[in-house]
């Protein structure tokens, strides 16, 4: 089972600058992890609270109340010394276990502030505690440290907020569905329906029709009761439009005209149907040059791309393959119900040397294939697919991490230009790298990147 520890060091950039103050324990009731936020609001010295049990730090605490019963507590007023705390306490489950329990917090001693305050901050609180305990449990969207991803997620949340249409781009099998769940998940339509369609899986003289649907008798062959369209199903909700770029020509115009007026007319109808549906699509191919090559049509181009979400492929963020790989393997594992134990350092290395043009998908089937070939529980090196290391030192790409290790100068360096790429203003790229603007600038001076 993943511990408790590398959950939160799988987050910790969202934990550490987290405003509120954070406290973590296990389900033992020993505090594993505090924010520096907790030692500015309680006033407690974090090295003498960590390693500590709860009740003995806090004796008033509510944290084993939930880890014991299992049952989020929001809104709790604690006393801690001479000060209050206003927190909201959730559960960390993992595979429907309690494994600790993590405490958001917020000062209250300034009582006149809080009052005037107290609605805004509760719903941000609440919104915090629920968001970091879904994040923790909801392994679907794995966002990893790479700054690109990071920014991916920023964007995400903001879109979750908004009913503003959401373009999706990034090569086959980098997880476009899976940012459009979370996408759906985290939105006010959480609880109405959300409705995939592939439009290059349906046939282009079916497309329409499963779209918009049709009234009785509307084409030959035809439901004698009519069929209602996956626009109409997804009232309320969102529609994900997977593959938009093979939308054909001419269907393009009519979905334009839905988004423009927020309606369709099923096929051999009279009257249209008014819809609320939020539309999220994506596509592996570039629309710009579709649009001017003619085969796209400009004005559906603008109407779909109000928030571009643009995904990097698995190459360009091969600092978080292995947390890939845990993920997937305790899927697959469960899927096929195998037990497998662990990977070796050598076939992990194997993995991030590789370029995966199939990206997140393509890792899954390799591990896939590599789990039903493994006999011992552990993968190694000739459990994985021969062509990985045939290509690898063909290619010439192959690393011997053990006579051939990177320098700390050139990691820091590969880390500080992939950070400033994705976040150009120097004081958001200091927070995101856990460094200080001053420091920022040092390294870039040592390292030559004015």
């Amino acid at each position: 089972m993943e511990k408790l520890e590398d959950i939160i060091q799988a987050i910790d950039f969202v934990l550490k600058h987290v405003h509120e103050g954070i406290v973590i324990a296990d389900r033992n009731g020993k505090v594993i992890y505090v924010n520096e936020a907790n030692e500015r609001i309680t006033g407690l010295d974090n090295k003498k609270v960590l390693g500590k049990q709860v009740i003995d730090v806090v004796p008033t605490s509510s944290i084993m109340d939930v880890i014991y019963s299992g049952k989020e507590k929001l809104g709790v007023n604690t006393k801690v010394g001479d000060k209050y705390v206003y927190s909201n306490i959730v559960p960390i489950r993992k595979d429907g276990e309690v494994i600790g329990g993590i405490s958001v917090f917020l000062d209250m001693t300034e009582v006149e502030k809080l009052t005037r305050e107290l609605k805004e901050a509760k719903q941000k609180i609440n919104f915090l505690s629920k968001q970091l305990s879904g994040f923790i449990g909801d392994k679907d969207f794995i966002v990893g440290k790479n700054p690109k991803m990071q920014k991916v997620l920023q964007i995400s949340q903001k879109a979750a907020g908004v009913i503003s249409n959401v373009l999706i781009t990034g090569e086959s099998g980098t997880g476009k569905e899976v940012v459009a769940r979370y996408i759906h998940k985290n939105s006010p339509r959480k609880n109405k329906p959300f409705v995939a369609v592939n439009c290059a899986a349906i046939p282009e003289s079916l497309l329409e029709s499963e779209l918009f649907g049709y009234e009785p008798g509307a084409f030959t062959g035809a439901h004698p009761k009519g069929k209602k369209g996956l626009f109409e199903r997804a009232e309320g909700g969102t529609i994900f439009l997977d593959e938009i770029g093979d939308m054909p020509f001419p269907l393009q115009v009519k979905l334009l005209r839905v988004l423009q007026d927020s309606e369709i007319r099923p096929l051999g109808g009279e009257h249209k149907i008014k819809l609320d549906v939020r539309v999220i699509s994506a596509t592996n191919k570039s629309l710009e040059v579709m649009v001017e090559q003619g085969s796209f049509r400009e004005d559906l181009f603008y109407r779909l791309n109000v928030i571009h979400i643009k995904l990097p492929p698995l190459r360009e963020r091969k600092e978080d393959i292995s947390i890939y790989v845990k993920y997937l393997m305790d899927k697959i594992k469960h899927r096929l119900d195998k037990e497998i134990h662990n990977i070796t350092p050598k076939a992990l290395r194997t993995l991030m040397n590789y370029h995966f043009p199939g990206n997140i998908r393509e890792l899954e089937n390799i591990l896939e294939k590599s789990i039903v070939m493994d006999e011992d529980g552990i993968i190694d090196v000739d459990d994985l697919p021969e062509f990985l290391n045939l290509e690898s030192r063909q290619n010439g790409i192959y690393i011997d991490f053990e006579h051939d290790w990177p320098a700390l100068s050139d990691v820091e360096r590969t880390m500080i230009e992939k950070t400033l790429v994705a976040f150009p203003n120097k004081t958001k790229a200091a927070q995101v790298l856990g460094i200080s603007r001053a420091t920022l600038y040092r390294k870039m001076k040592e390292l030559g990147l004015d």
